[in-house]
């Protein structure tokens, strides 16, 4: 049990550090040579929000100061044709894109030591799908040597915009069809987030079925372990029976969300850092790409998430150490993680958490309903059965 644990805690860990990004980002090969080297990496996807780095690296023998950075072109034009700079907040960038390496240094140093190296980073949009393709980049740094004189270094680099997830984009299709009549993305993400959960949720109903079902079977299924531990063929012939007996589907735990969990990744993809979400507003949020900077939801991500762990127990069943660990644990990790994450993903997420829960009660009350008045159930089985003969009659 303590293995399984720990082995969803990992895969729960390696998720959460992709979405926050920092299982990798931008890699520069060495700077060789001597001098002031200036290399350039940006990639992404049209309608998104992405990242235009520039590795500057110290090759002299003494240091340098004063030093910035400027963006001068993009594919030939000065005014950036459709791509938009932003600033640290996903705003406008009120200005030209200029940077000093004094606000990507620690203690905000506008010194690089020789030696050393330094990478600053330009927020880069565009607002409407353009061609996948590399597009010219041309950057300018300058810098004053040990001796105060003013040193110039235009260097060459692309943005490299990659083809669309179509998926994603169908998708995103989706969101703006509800943003024509809901003109308010926040509103839009929470309704779609849950018809979405109303579409799924036969599926999650044959789920809660199934595993109540073999919930109930389970001394039975004990009993039969004990009896046939040493013959497995006939074991799994008499739990074959034990399945079919009590109409149990074995796999119904697992099959529907094998179905449901595609659907609702596409949507996550979908609202991370789309570009759109820039420009919106919502409640407290300056925007929905922007971390929420009162923190206000991370702290109801962790509430709907307990909510939505709690309200996920079956009518009988007892809660063992381990599972009450993870029920209290879980919430508090995500909610750290979702710290720096994106309003639109956190909208989704607490959305789909309350209504997960709220889910959850509908259809433990209706198993609870059914276990304790199982006559009523075959009275109306058996009057619908009547029923339909009389029609057959007629």
């Amino acid at each position: 049990m303590k293995r399984k644990i720990l082995i969803v805690l990992v895969g729960v860990a390696l998720f959460a550090i992709m979405l926050t990004g920092c299982a990798g980002g931008v890699q520069f090969p060495k700077a060789s040579g001597t001098g002031v080297i200036v290399q350039i990496a940006g990639s992404g996807r049209a309608m998104q929000n992405l990242p235009l780095a520039v590795r500057i690296t110290n090759n002299t023998n003494d240091f340098i100061s004063d030093v910035k950075v400027r963006v001068v072109s993009i594919d030939g034009k000065t005014d950036f044709g459709d791509f938009k700079f932003l600033d640290q907040n996903y705003e406008p960038l009120n200005g030209p894109p200029e940077v000093s390496i004094s606000e990507f240094t620690k203690n905000h140093s506008n010194v690089l030591e020789s030696g050393k190296a330094v990478t600053v980073v330009f927020n880069v949009t565009t607002y409407k799908y353009i061609d996948p393709r590399a597009y010219p980049v041309k950057v300018e740094v300058t810098y004053k040597d040990s001796n105060g004189k003013l040193h110039t270094v235009t260097q060459n680099g692309v943005i490299d915009i990659v083809k669309q997830n179509v998926l994603y984009k169908w998708m995103r299709n989706l969101i703006e069809w509800f943003h024509h009549f809901i003109p308010n993305y926040g509103l839009d993400i929470i309704l779609l987030t849950i018809l979405i959960k109303l579409a799924v949720h036969p599926l999650t109903r044959i789920q809660f079925k199934s595993t109540t079902g073999m919930q109930k079977i389970q001394p039975e299924i004990n009993k039969l372990r004990q009896k046939y531990k040493d013959n497995p063929q006939k074991l799994n012939q008499e739990v074959m029976k034990v399945y079919k007996e009590h109409d149990v589907n074995m796999f119904g735990g697992c099959l529907p969300l094998l179905v449901q969990w595609p659907l609702l990744f596409i949507l996550f993809g979908a609202l991370t850092n789309y570009s759109p979400f820039n420009l919106e507003r919502f409640l407290w949020l300056p925007n929905l790409n922007r971390p929420d900077p009162y923190y206000i939801l991370p702290v109801l991500v962790l509430v709907s998430m307990y909510l939505q762990t709690k309200t996920s127990q079956l009518p009988g069943q007892e809660m063992d150490q381990n599972t009450k660990l993870m029920m209290y644990f879980m919430p508090v990790l995500f909610a750290v993680w979702s710290i720096k994450w994106a309003p639109s993903i956190l909208l989704y997420w607490v959305t789909f958490s309350l209504v997960q829960a709220a889910e959850q009660i509908y259809i433990i009350h209706i198993l609870e309903s059914a276990m304790k008045n199982p006559k009523t159930k075959k009275k109306t089985e058996s009057k619908k059965l009547k029923d339909g003969n009389k029609k057959d009659e007629r």
